[in-house]
């Protein structure tokens, strides 16, 4: 028994250590002077990570996985709209071309309306994601997604102390689960491995700062053990 506690620990602590590295890396990202439309994304997906770690560690699984769907959709939003920004930048686009762009960008983040499933297949053809990572995101965005669209729960039932033979679903409590703890996991796992390879594609020098140093460190350890592409995990290994 104590052997298998040790492997959970193990494997939920891990992503303590995630968490800890996603600080050191998007705290760069919001020091750049250069304009990036995945300031404010990035940050917002490691607060996001944050309270999903807090809500699963308090046993509301379901709902941590519902978290882990807004850090994962908002990343893949800020990188279509990055992406776009970048191609005018190498194009040398128009004033009226780059406005267009920050009304688009700005609407987004007042309305949050956009079609996830049509941005992947334009990060699959402008090659930020290969195909094996398209199909890969999919299914992460689908499987987070089956906890926002659908109502199954577990309920906790107890009796009520202060009436004889009552018992009824309570609220306030919550249930240790080894299984969703799991999943939980592994899906935070793969949501900060997209968030490293956003940064390392458009931020690549975060990784040579002060900051990005101590996050490297922290990764380093338990990269074998993560699904990092391959460019991401060689510019780790430098």
């Amino acid at each position: 028994m104590e052997d298998k506690f040790d492997e959970l620990k193990k494997y939920v602590c891990r992503n303590g250590d995630l968490l800890e590295a996603t600080c050191f890396l998007v705290n760069p990202v919001l020091e750049l002077e250069e304009k990036s439309y995945l300031k404010d994304v990035l940050y917002q997906s490691a607060k996001d990570l944050k309270a999903s770690m807090f809500l699963a560690f308090s046993g509301h699984y379901r709902q941590a996985m519902q978290v882990l769907r807004c850090s994962f959709e908002n990343l893949i939003s800020g990188v279509f709209f990055h992406s776009d920004l970048c191609e005018l930048r190498k194009n040398d686009g128009t004033k009226e071309e780059f406005a267009r762009l920050e009304k688009r960008f700005n609407d987004w983040k007042k309305s949050g309306r956009v079609s996830i499933r049509s941005n992947l297949k334009i990060l699959r053809r402008i090659g930020f994601l290969n195909r094996n990572e398209k199909e890969d995101w999919e299914k992460l965005y689908s499987n987070l997604s089956r906890f926002v669209h659908t109502p199954e729960e577990y309920v906790c039932r107890m009796k009520h102390e202060d009436l004889q033979n009552l018992e009824m679903a309570c609220l306030a409590s919550t249930y240790f689960s080894e299984d969703a703890l799991r999943a939980w996991s592994s899906s935070f796992q793969k949501v900060f491995v997209a968030i490293l390879k956003t940064i390392v594609e458009y931020h690549p020098s975060v990784l040579e700062t002060k900051s990005g140093r101590i996050a490297i460190r922290h990764l380093r350890p338990i990269k074998k053990e993560l699904i990092i592409p391959e460019r991401t995990r060689n510019l780790l290994s430098r």
